[in-house]
């Protein structure tokens, strides 16, 4: 016989997913597919981050440059208003026909996240209705190496199809205390996380437009090994897994 799931228990359940401790999303940063020098490309998108439901927005912003035949250097900025992201990437281009493009790019990231008064159900509680609070905030530094492939201006919509893969070295240092109803800490609740994680986060690129404005699409999905990959890790700290963005790509 099918157990019977009480309504309250869904609410909660639900509630912990919305509330939960999210420190890092995939970014939606730009494959530029720089494929000649002095090749400035600029998008701004808005993109939307999810673990079991979307819990995370962030607007987004990429400076990519052709310095030389060769040489490419790219910049990124994200803001959410309780979470934010930056990283700087020198890199290569190498252009393989008329069409195609290999990039790779080495760099460093920095970003945070931080979240005050969140309600909680109280997992030491039968009764679903009791609810805790917390906050938690910190900051992480993420070394990286990325290779992206990709098409350019195919057909006579300039269509663009690409795909990344980031690999790195995600180095978190978050913070997390537990608050009563009435506010006051909650003695030994507090954990912290520091521990390393290898990181994977490919991404999938489509834009459609014109040769000097785009509109784009970008899938990107993220993996932690502690995080996701450790049968032993049971901290309140959790990840979204996907994220998916839009907005305008500028060839200046």
């Amino acid at each position: 016989m099918m157990k019977r799931i009480h309504p309250l228990s869904l609410v909660a359940a639900v509630a912990m997913a919305v509330s939960s401790c999210s420190i890092y999303h995939p970014q939606a940063v730009d494959i530029p597919l720089i494929n000649h020098a002095e090749d400035v490309r600029v998008d701004a998108s808005l993109a939307l981050s999810t673990w079991v439901i979307p819990d995370v927005f962030t607007l987004n912003a990429t400076a990519s440059y052709g310095f030389n035949d060769w040489l490419a250097g790219q910049a990124h900025f994200n803001y959410g208003g309780d979470n934010l992201y930056a990283q700087l990437a020198p890199g290569a281009y190498f252009p393989l026909g008329e069409n195609a493009v290999v990039e790779t790019y080495v760099g460093l990231g920095m970003g945070g996240s931080w979240r005050d008064n969140i309600s909680s159900s109280n997992a030491n509680s039968s009764d679903t209705t009791s609810f805790n609070h917390y906050g938690y905030s910190g900051h992480f530094f993420l070394p990286f190496a990325q290779a992206n492939i990709g098409w350019h201006d195919l057909t006579a919509a300039h269509i663009d199809l690409a795909f990344g893969l980031k690999l790195g070295a995600y180095l978190p240092d978050f913070d997390y205390k537990k608050y009563d109803e009435n506010g006051n800490f909650i003695s030994g609740s507090d954990q912290s996380y520091s521990t390393a994680n290898f990181l994977v986060e490919p991404q999938f690129l489509f834009r459609i437009g014109g040769q000097r404005m785009k509109f784009n699409v970008k899938v990107g999905f993220n993996w932690l090994s502690d995080i996701f990959g450790s049968d032993s890790y049971s901290g309140p700290f959790t990840a979204d897994l996907f994220t998916i963005s839009t907005g305008f790509t500028f060839s200046l």
